[in-house]
């Protein structure tokens, strides 16, 4: 006899509030109260005589014995969805991706018809967002996303970095001012990612003073960014592994060769309970494939060892 089967709904609440470390945030995931899961989650610690959560103002914090609990509660919980998910359509099994869109745009669409082709019984949810956090409020199974560092508990993989380099529109040069050397950035305007930081460093690089530059727009979003550099509005640092096609149709030209590497890179991360599932390695193991040209069918992927819960 299982004696403990009367906690299900409060083990729900705990794994929800654990996993995202807000009750709030809980409560709207299982369409509840803060306070119902608040009143789950005491009932739980007191039938147990152990607490789970240090509670902090505002904030939570999971003890020893939570950590122990989630870690089998999230690896159970997967186990359950994917049989339901098995049970109502056993031919076809779905993942959900998270990417930012100027990745999915830029990389992923151009490459993603060989991997539609190459696994039909997956079925891909793509979902567009620049939160890091998406995978640990329980959204999506998998994500890629820019950063300097992963997030902590999260298994990851980095896919690869990139270089930046000056780009804008074919139409933004002057007679008066060629962009034939570095210094002619001084008569343009710059267009900023989130901030002045990578034209700092790559005025450094080239031996120009950051103070000789014309301010231009600040724009916190990299597609945008690409988007007012063909539209002529400045010149901007754009990733090389990215803009390969805008460079081949002539929306973007580069107009000096000096290069500077990129501070963050593409990772996939993901809950390490999804390490072993082969829907999850079949995508995992084709987007590291598939980091060269578009066109260049990727390597046939081999079977890959487990991979730590971190990096």
């Amino acid at each position: 006899m299982r004696k403990n089967l009367h906690h299900l709904n409060a083990l729900r609440s705990f794994e929800a509030a654990a996993r995202q470390l807000s009750f709030t945030n809980a409560a709207h995931e299982l369409c509840v109260t803060q306070a119902a899961i608040s009143h789950q989650i005491r009932a739980l610690e007191q039938s147990l005589g152990t607490q789970l959560f240090e509670r902090r103002p505002r904030q939570v914090r999971l003890t020893v014995a939570g950590e122990q609990l989630l870690a089998v509660l999230s690896d159970s919980f997967d186990g359950i969805e994917r049989v339901l998910a098995s049970l109502g359509n056993p031919q076809v099994s779905t993942l959900q991706l998270a990417v930012t869109p100027t990745f999915s745009s830029k990389w992923l669409m151009p490459r993603l018809p060989r991997f539609i082709d190459r696994h039909p019984d997956i079925e891909l949810h793509l979902h567009h967002t620049a939160q890091a956090d998406v995978l640990t409020r329980g959204q999506v199974d998998m994500a890629v996303i820019w950063t300097t560092r992963p997030p902590p508990r999260l298994w990851a993989r980095r896919l690869f970095g990139t270089a930046l380099t000056p780009v804008c529109s074919p139409a933004l040069e002057r007679p008066e001012h060629p962009l034939s050397q570095p210094s002619a950035v001084c008569h343009y305007p710059l267009l900023h990612e989130d901030g002045p930081q990578d034209w700092q460093r790559w005025l450094t690089h080239v031996g120009l003073s950051v103070r000789a530059t014309r301010r231009g727009l600040v724009i916190d979003d990299s597609n945008a960014l690409l988007t007012a550099a063909m539209a002529g509005r400045g010149i901007a640092l754009g990733r090389l592994a990215l803009i390969a096609d805008d460079l081949r149709s002539g929306r973007l030209v580069r107009p000096f060769a000096q290069t500077i590497e990129a501070e963050g890179a593409y990772w996939l991360i993901a809950q390490p309970s999804m390490v072993a599932q082969p829907r999850f390695r079949s995508l995992a193991q084709f987007l590291m494939d598939s980091q060269g040209d578009p066109d260049a069918a990727p390597a046939q992927p081999e079977p890959a060892s487990p991979p730590p819960s971190t990096t």
